[in-house]
């Protein structure tokens, strides 16, 4: 048999060949596909024109306008708009980086059983990849994380380009790659220290290599396949889901041939997805063991994938609340697609296109259905279904463009509207810093004067925990609506703490519970929305010290998200 480029889009299977009529030498869907678009475009008005006139250079204009809206303000430090959760990562590259925890271990700053404490949630593949650029070039860590999480947005908008395009036509890939680039969500946290734009890219690769396979036989996709669908499953276990669509698109392929391979296609599928699912499996069950409440170990975990499953049980009652799917409407129709994007996609909704993506709905609707909470609680956690939603844009815009055919001007003004909605949505927590972060590096910079590296410190910032990542040193975070705060203090000054560094002092002024703890602390330091607090005045009434462990274990209930 001869084997084809993979540019050619030939499938090597036989069957597939024989079945499709793909003969050595006949064209592909693509050459097809490219010809025909070459015909319509040189037969004037009457037949389907790109939307942007050139196929060869669309692709790159959707890519330059994704990273224009994600590249301002990415070297504003990690604060804000889940501030918590972007230290989080950035504290668990530091630490690699640093000597100070292994790769399999994430590990954060914050104090736990007299050490840095363990963060087994997943295996954050994403952080790591932006520790080690830093670790290479130097540089801003704060920076390398939002660098990472741009570059695997723009793979992922280039990605949703090639599978839309393959899969259903040109216009509807412009529609859902111009979606995926414009997205508010896809903006705030495309450009943040956090996972979620690595998921979508690995998401959008595992079908890509999947595709690429059972188009031309070659197993350097299916391996590629392999290892993103890995990446995938330790970045989030609940993607697993994924199993779904991803059987269905190789049934879909097979369905009608001759059985002659499809045993051994079947099989090399098969162990291709065990081998991608052992690594996870490994991580999470060595995770979720370290974590039993009956293994030493357990003192050390700030919180894991088994404190999730705890606190997230199926059947959730929010499945039986109206508000629920009020919420899941509101944001499709905001921060995921906004109005014109949740619009195109009822509308790709009539497209017959919609049927090949029937599994991956389905597969939606089960993990949505498994983590309602999450889905109602964390906007990022949109982000997990956006790949699908955005492929029905494409099929909406497609049908609006075959049977509308509107001018470069009004596509340039649709754009210009789609692109307000994005920004309403996206720039406040995007690309600014609020009013209630701004001195945090000034207290920071304070700590630091005043501590020697290896000397845990007490931080207080509303309820986060970005301040201690910024002393860089370890310690404690501890929320201005404790009502255990004061004890928490005692404890903290117990274990070593000297100081507290409190920023945003009006939170902490509105707070009974923080007010009292401090009204009685001497200030040793101070700015225009911070205080260092000198904790020695604590000592007289410090706990016993067989109470601390349990004390300050209660502090990391406040990040179960």
């Amino acid at each position: 048999m001869q084997t084809a480029s993979r540019e050619t889009f030939v499938p090597q299977f036989p069957q597939i060949r024989q079945a499709v009529g793909w003969g050595v030498g006949a064209p592909s869907p693509l050459q097809a596909l490219d010809a025909s678009e070459d015909r319509a475009m040189d037969q004037g008005a009457d037949a389907p024109r790109s939307p942007v006139g050139s196929r060869r250079w669309g692709l790159w204009l959707v890519l330059l306008v994704a990273a224009l809206v994600r590249v301002p303000g990415i070297e504003r430090p990690l604060l804000g708009y889940f501030g918590a959760k972007n230290v989080i990562y950035a504290m668990i590259a530091r630490n690699w980086v640093e000597g100070r925890a292994s790769l399999w271990r994430p590990t954060i700053d914050c104090l736990a059983g007299g050490e840095r404490a363990w963060h087994l949630l997943e295996f954050p593949a994403s952080a790591y990849l932006a520790g080690a650029a830093w670790g290479v070039f130097g540089g801003s860590l704060d920076v390398w994380g939002r660098v990472a999480s741009v570059a695997f947005s723009l793979g992922a908008v280039a990605l949703m380009f090639v599978l839309v395009r393959r899969w259903h036509s040109l216009a509807a890939a412009y529609g859902a790659s111009t979606m995926l680039a414009l997205s508010p969500a896809a903006i705030i946290f495309g450009q943040s220290f956090m996972l979620e734009s690595s998921l979508v890219f690995f998401t959008l690769a595992s079908f890509w290599g999947l595709d690429g396979w059972l188009a031309n036989g070659r197993r350097r996709w299916l391996i590629a396949t392999s290892v993103c669908f890995s990446l995938l499953l330790l970045t989030k276990i609940y993607m697993l889901v994924l199993a779904l669509p991803l059987t269905a698109l190789v049934w879909r392929t097979l369905r009608g041939r001759r059985r002659l391979a499809n045993g051994r296609i079947w099989g090399e599928f098969i162990v291709a997805g065990v081998l991608a699912a052992a690594p996870a499996a490994a991580w999470y069950a060595d995770a979720w063991q370290i974590a039993s409440p009956d293994q030493a170990t357990s003192a050390r975990v700030f919180y894991s994938v088994r404190q999730s499953a705890v606190v997230h049980r199926w059947p959730h009652p929010l499945m039986a609340s109206p508000d629920f799917y009020k919420r899941l409407l509101d944001d499709l129709s905001g921060i995921m697609l906004t109005p014109i994007g949740l619009a195109l996609a009822l509308a790709g909704a009539c497209n017959r296109g919609w049927r090949r993506h029937g599994p991956w709905l389905a597969a939606t609707a089960v993990l949505v259905a498994a983590l309602p909470a999450k889905f109602y609680e964390l906007s990022y956690y949109g982000f997990a279904i956006l790949p699908v939603f955005c492929m029905l844009v494409g099929l909406g815009w497609q049908t609006v463009y075959e049977r509308i055919r509107p001018s470069r001007l009004a596509i340039a003004a649709l754009l210009a509207v789609g692109l307000l909605f994005s920004m309403r949505y996206a720039a406040r927590p995007a690309f600014t810093t609020p009013a209630e972060d701004r001195d945090v590096l000034a207290a920071a910079a304070a700590v630091q004067e005043l501590t020697h590296e290896g000397e845990p410190v007490a931080t207080l910032h509303g309820a986060g925990i970005d301040l201690l990542y910024y002393c860089n040193r370890t310690g404690w975070a501890f929320s201005v609506n404790d009502r255990r705060l004061a004890d928490k203090l005692q404890a903290a000054r117990k274990a070593g703490a000297r100081w507290l560094a409190v920023a945003d002092l009006k939170s902490a002024a509105e707070s009974p519970s923080a007010s009292a703890a401090l009204e009685r602390l001497e200030i040793v330091s101070a700015g225009s929305d911070f205080n260092i607090y000198d904790l020695i005045g604590l000592a007289p009434t410090r706990p016993n010290a067989r109470a601390i462990p349990t004390i300050l274990k209660g502090d990391t209930g406040m990040w179960r998200r």
